[in-house]
């Protein structure tokens, strides 16, 4: 296969050529400048970050057969050569995924026996080395804290904390960042200059972007994109290849919010979804548009901005406040986790964004205040319900109906159900009375209202004093029911005998009988008096 991609043709071959990891550059550097060479070191960080080739240009530093130990190794020497193709004799590169047994370490144990064949050093590279088994590491141990002379470990791996804390320390670590965005940018810029490719600066910044601080993740995508466009990359190949969003989209949706265009927002909605992008994303790309808004707005610099969008978002962020944004993001985050549960996830993404447009009708409470405070008779748009003045009790209203603890009292209006045809005209309403008249007025309720007369029924007559009847119920259902129909109840009542009546409910509870589980004697005679009695009489033992 004579084609080689772009991650293994331009991997770093000197310590120059490994980007932002300079902190470790130059301690590697001094450290064989100085003659200060370790016996093992652990290389720890994110996938792609150089791990592995600052191992190898460490390794061809130490064996360079021009001038080695050096911190510019030739690159052209047979050590040198061997180390890049992967096939020298003195550095060994081992699979920690493949070799994870006390067998493999066992068999590594027996080579370091053997000198080097043309090299100062011999070296072992174990990548992934967080694969070992706990078995492994242990037969590790004693040959990692005292190897032979020559022998130099660099472990590599993208889970340190899966290493035991007995290897750690006896290892130097040095722990990589996740490459800056523009450090991606520049070295896909050298390149595609390299290899004569033309590109537009935003399609570099959507790779680079993309690549979440990985230089050979960037290289990879780099590669995926030359097979799309040829020699030449625009930005909207590299969106179309990986199904992003353009940031126009973005800014677009957020003026609609600012302007509470409900239909702009959901057209572009459904426009990326017709173009199959993923839901999630969207709304994901949308909370790091509002991050990066918000950070605008509090006056930090963000890298991660294209400068061809910094003055639209600058702009965006002079029409939201901080508070605005912070709820704003808050509605995204509880979007995405009702979508992840919803059987119409479009539906919920649709309200959603309708509820976004309103923000701006949103004010805070304390703007609110201050408007109430500065023009307390009219606060601009903000109306404040006057409380409702109560009436004064009609005098034709017992007296007893206010002194009543049962119920407050209520002003009775003109009845609005039509007049009975056999009103009975009474001064002072009596139970017997009520009793012989409770099938008309039981009949009535049936024509209007026939559940009411239903839960009527499941009550039982209280007391009447002074026209105001009361019931009472052990039914809790019939009890709300009714207390919602107190007022048509007193006005059925007042028609019915002529004479104003209210008419009120309350709910007891029955007492149910209670069960002793493993009762004593003294609980046995606590519970029931009358045993109690005929225990003493009878002196009977019930042990």
């Amino acid at each position: 296969m004579s084609y080689l991609v772009l991650a293994r043709k331009y991997r770093p071959q000197t310590f120059e050529e490994v980007y932002a990891q300079e902190h470790i550059t130059k301690i590697l550097t001094n450290t064989i400048e100085m003659d200060r060479i370790a016996h093992a070191y652990l290389f720890t960080g994110p996938r792609g970050v150089g791990k592995t080739s600052m191992a190898r240009i460490f390794a061809k530093s130490l064996n360079c057969l021009e001038g080695g130990p050096t911190s510019t190794p030739c690159n052209k020497c047979l050590n040198c050569q061997e180390v890049t193709q992967g096939i020298s004799a003195d550095v060994i590169e081992i699979d920690g995924a493949s070799n994870t047994g006390v067998d493999d370490i066992r068999g590594l144990q027996k080579e370091l026996m053997y000198s080097t064949s043309n090299s100062n050093y011999k070296i072992y590279i174990i990548d992934e080395v967080h694969m070992l088994s706990k078995n492994a590491f242990n037969a590790l141990l004693k040959t990692l804290e005292e190897p032979p002379e020559n022998v130099i470990f660099i472990f590599a791996t993208t889970e340190p904390h899966k290493v035991l804390p007995t290897i750690i320390s006896r290892c130097q670590r040095f722990d990589f960042k996740l490459i800056p965005i523009s450090s991606i940018i520049e070295r896909l810029k050298s390149i595609c200059k390299f290899e004569e490719i033309t590109a537009e600066e935003d399609a570099f910044f959507v790779i680079a972007k993309k690549a979440d601080g990985s230089m050979r993740d960037a290289l990879s995508l780099m590669d995926q994109v030359l097979a799309y466009g040829k020699n030449h990359i625009t930005i909207d190949d590299v969106l179309e290849i990986f199904g992003i969003v353009h940031t126009d989209i973005f800014n677009i949706v957020f003026s609609a919010i600012v302007s509470k265009d409900s239909a702009t927002v959901i057209s572009n909605l459904h426009s990326i979804i017709e173009k199959g992008n993923d839901l999630q994303e969207f709304i994901n790309g949308l909370l790091e548009h509002a991050r990066n808004i918000l950070l605008i707005k509090l006056g930090i610099t963000v890298r991660e901005i294209s400068n061809t969008y910094k003055d639209k978002m600058k702009e965006i962020a002079e029409s939201f406040e901080e508070n605005n944004l912070l709820y704003l993001m808050s509605l995204l985050i509880k979007m995405k986790t009702d979508i992840k549960t919803s059987s119409n996830p479009i539906l919920i993404a649709e309200m959603g964004f309708i509820k976004l447009t309103k923000l701006a009708e949103m004010k805070s409470i304390n703007k609110l205040l201050e408007e109430i405070s500065a023009n307390p008779s009219s606060s601009g748009n903000t109306q404040i319900a006057q409380p409702t003045r109560l009436q004064p009790i009609k005098k034709s209203i017992p007296e007893s109906y206010i002194e009543s603890p049962i119920s407050k009292p209520i002003d009775i209006q003109e009845p609005k159900t039509a007049p009975l045809s056999n009103n009975i005209q009474t001064t002072n309403l009596t139970k017997d009375l009520l009793n012989q008249e409770f099938k008309n007025l039981k009949t009535k309720m049936s024509k209007d209202k026939p559940f009411l007369a239903a839960n009527l029924v499941k009550c039982k007559l209280d007391s009447i004093k002074n026209n105001f009847v009361h019931f009472f119920t052990d039914n809790k259902l019939a009890f709300n029911r009714l207390q919602d129909e107190k007022r048509y109840l007193s006005d059925l009542f007042s028609q019915h005998f002529s004479t104003k009546i209210k008419v009120d409910f309350s709910l007891k509870e029955v007492k149910k009988n209670t069960t002793i589980v493993n009762p004593t004697m003294d609980k046995i005679k606590e519970h029931s008096p009358e045993l109690a009695k005929f225990i003493e009489i009878t002196d009977t033992d019930l042990s």
